[in-house]
């Protein structure tokens, strides 16, 4: 086990209908669970990540933060989106469990960087939602943790589409590498062999 594959976000909040639904999220669910499938059954290990907020969290409106109220923990809207689900032996990691702080990185007082270590991993791809903000902390601390780093291009989705090649120019002069899906997983296969 040297690969994962850390899907960011993708909750029922962050998707259309939801209290602060990215961009175009509606295209990103079938392509994503199939791809899922696929790294699954090559051997990838999947982590999902999801905001896990407190009802009174610092980044609420309601108390002076900037977004409105979104995944609090345990409501309908911080479930994964349906057709999204986990599976036995898959990493759930609730980030911005906290009254403070952002929460939006995978890696930000989760234990996610300890699992992945003690699992072997080395390489890790990210997709899910917002490119810009959780997708983008999360790939940069990813790569400050010392992980082989991919953002997956086209299973990301942004809160502003203008925002987006600013993020990946941010990212890659982190270290982190913009590729697709395919071939993030071909060429990940290819060098196991």
């Amino acid at each position: 086990m040297n690969r994962a594959l850390i899907v960011v976000d993708v909750q029922r909040d962050f998707c259309e209908g939801g209290a602060l639904a990215a961009a175009d999220t509606l295209t990103l669910l079938e392509p994503l669970r199939a791809f899922i499938a696929a790294a699954r059954e090559s051997g990838v290990k999947i982590a999902f990540t999801q905001d896990w907020h407190p009802p009174n969290h610092s980044s609420f409106q309601t108390e002076g933060g900037p977004w409105p109220v979104h995944c609090v923990a345990a409501s309908p809207g911080a479930e994964l989106m349906p057709p999204l689900a986990a599976e036995a032996g898959d990493l759930l990691i609730h980030k911005g469990v906290t009254v403070e702080g952002a929460g939006y990185s995978g890696f930000e007082g989760t234990g996610l960087s300890d699992q992945l270590n003690a699992l072997g991993v080395r390489d890790v791809a990210v997709c899910g939602v917002a490119t810009e903000y959780c997708v983008r902390a999360t790939a940069i601390d990813a790569a400050a943790a010392g992980f082989h780093v991919a953002v997956l291009t086209d299973l990301v989705r942004p809160v502003q589409p203008a925002a987006v090649d600013g993020a990946i120019r941010e990212m890659a002069a982190l270290g982190v590498t913009a590729i697709s899906a395919a071939e993030w997983l071909t060429r990940k296969i290819s060098e196991a062999k």
